[in-house]
């Protein structure tokens, strides 16, 4: 653990010198390639591989999510795709502008969940995947284990995302949980940001039977209402003109007070359940009590084609997948 955290703080270090960030976009510029194509479109007057952040591009992008516009609603039930969706799930998508997530029971088989954690154990022993090297956790394992990627990238799931957008959308990445998170409640805008703001669906697939012993995911339904929090929000000092400002703390902290005294759900999951959620819905890991537990899930995030993709807590641009545009 100690190796762990001495390799996240120099990482956290690194990361916040402007010109490291600078250069490493650089040598991601094919992954940029939606980002450069984006920053033409919107007018941006500097480098591509340069920082970016909401108060820069605030206002510049069109367009608004379908389901986060007064019409969206009227729009979604008059498509076809829409009527031909079982009656659970058309009911949770016209929950979705007052609730900002969807819940679709048993969505993966038996036989779909197992065939993801038997893959992941067997490439995990032999070590084709590394854990992340904060947590026990498998980023992107999808590139490697074609189970993870039939859950991840099942038609299904996307037509649902697209519904909820209203646009295209594409798989960003995945995180495979071997426990749960028990992660500070946050939103998905302040670490993958999108402008226009809303163009990202999360998802969360259970890969085994999840009790409250476990750690289950929480969330605060209709809080994808609540202003977005950026990083002008936070109130933090200006750094010194090679540094990125350090903004975790200080968001970590405002997230606390705004979920305080609001109303709390906990996701106890069947195997195969999934839960879908708004850009900016708070969610989080609730605490494992029960020592020993697993939470085998599965996480990905979708961006919507066609909109500005970045990492506001780091000020870059998302770097996408091959073929995303």
């Amino acid at each position: 653990m100690a190796l762990r955290e001495s390799i996240a703080r120099a990482r956290n270090r690194l990361g916040r010198f402007r010109p490291v960030v600078a250069a490493g976009q650089i040598l991601h510029r094919e992954q940029l390639r939606p980002t450069r194509r984006r920053y033409r479109e919107l007018g941006m007057s500097g480098p591509w591989f340069g920082l970016v952040s909401h108060s820069e591009v605030a206002g510049r992008g069109q367009g608004v999510a379908l389901l986060d516009r007064p019409d969206g609603l009227a729009e979604l039930e008059a498509d076809p795709r829409f009527a031909a969706l079982d009656a659970s799930l058309q009911q949770g998508l016209r929950e979705w502008p007052e609730t900002g997530y969807l819940v679709a029971k048993g969505f993966f088989d038996a036989q779909e969940v197992a065939a993801a954690n038997e893959e992941v154990d067997r490439f995990a022993a032999s070590g084709r995947i590394q854990q992340h090297h904060l947590d026990p956790r498998y980023m992107n394992v999808h590139r490697e284990s074609a189970a993870v990627a039939a859950l991840a990238e099942d038609e299904r799931a996307l037509g649902l995302i697209e519904l909820i957008l209203g646009r295209r959308a594409g798989l960003f990445q995945t995180i495979y949980f071997q426990t749960g998170s028990q992660q500070e409640a946050h939103s998905d805008a302040f670490h993958m940001m999108t402008e226009p703001p809303g163009f990202l669906v999360g998802m969360w697939v259970a890969l085994e039977d999840i009790d409250e012993g476990a750690g289950p995911v929480f969330y605060v339904p209709g809080s994808h209402r609540l202003p977005y929090l950026m990083s002008e929000d936070l109130g933090v000092p200006d750094p010194p003109p090679l540094l990125i400002a350090d903004k975790g703390d200080a968001y970590v902290r405002r997230m606390r007070e705004l979920v305080a005294g609001t109303e709390t759900v906990k996701f106890t999951a069947s195997a195969g359940d999934v839960l879908f959620w708004h850009h900016n819905l708070t969610h989080g890991g609730s605490g494992v009590t029960r020592p020993g537990a697993t939470r085998r899930s599965l996480v990905g995030h979708y961006f919507a084609r066609d909109v500005l993709c970045y990492h506001e807590v780091t000020e870059r641009g998302a770097l996408m997948p091959a073929g995303f545009e």
